[in-house]
This record gives structure tokens, sequence and C-alpha cells, in this order.
């Protein structure tokens, strides 16, 4: 289940990845927004509800194995990364509410994403991942169905 940054535990200081499910994914659109390379990109999944639009996807809180990507920084870059990314994603901006709200998410490895059962070796980390602040339906998302393994993803294939 993710935490708000608000309610975050002690260990969230020691985060140093984001999850990213749309455009801040390799060949989006906004790959380009990264003030820095990563140390890594790894494939993976957490756990959500996925709606779409034809210019970006929202997640929230759900039980679909959303597909993604596990962007991992260098701790030196990273109040960066997160400034730079917070104002992407619309997300604590003095004086604008939230479009986006920043939250702690697990990520699980992108080749669990079929299994019936999830364990705990199946877990990537944690990392920063972004949920739509609103109801999605409002600003016109339509909600990606899963396939029969509960996987979705943004576009839809």
């Amino acid at each position: 289940m993710p935490t708000s940054p608000d309610s975050e535990s002690p260990d969230s200081n020691l985060i140093d990845s984001f999850f990213v499910y749309g455009t801040l994914c390799r060949g989006q659109c906004r790959e380009r927004c990264w003030p820095h390379p990563p140390i890594a990109v790894t494939p993976g999944w957490v756990c959500g509800a996925l709606y779409g639009r034809s210019d970006y996807p929202a997640l929230t809180v759900g039980d679909d194995r959303v597909q993604g990507e596990l962007w991992q920084f260098e701790r030196a870059y990273l109040a960066e990364v997160l400034k730079v990314i917070d104002a992407v994603e619309g997300t604590h901006q003095p004086g604008t509410a939230n479009l986006y709200d920043r939250v702690v998410v697990e990520v699980y490895r992108s080749d669990s994403i079929d299994q019936s059962e999830i364990t705990s070796d199946d877990c990537i980390g944690k990392a920063w991942g972004y949920h739509y602040a609103t109801p999605p339906e409002l600003d016109g998302f339509v909600r990606i169905r899963p396939n029969v393994t509960q996987c979705v993803r943004w576009p839809p294939a």
C-alpha cells in the first residue's frame, strides 16, 4: 500500500528510485526531463489502478499490476531529481493544487507479474511514485482494464 510523503516511514529517506509508468519512461515524450542519468532502469510493476488518455496516464490505489520502470539515481543527485520531477508531475508546487501526489510504492520484479502468489522475494524495493490527486474520470481519463493476469500498461497494447 502506498504512503504519502507526509506519512513517510523513517526508511523513506533511503529511497533513491522512482517508479514511472507513462511519459517519463524510456522512449516517451518526457524521458528527457530527468535532470541526471540514472544508475539503472529496471522493468517492474506496482499495484494500482491505471487510467489513460491520449496524452498521459493516471495511477491510483488499486489491485491491478501496473507495468513500468524503476529509475535509480545516485544519492548526490536525489534532491535535484525530486525537485525537477515533482515540478514535471505538478506535485508540491507552491500556490498550486497537486496534479499528482508523490507516494512511496513497492516495486516488484517484472518476471513475477504473471505469478498468482507474490512473495517478499519478488519485491525489488521501494520507490517514489505518483498517484493522480483527484478522481481521474473527472479529467477525462478512462480506466485501462487488466488482462487475465491483472496486468495493465500505458499506452495500452
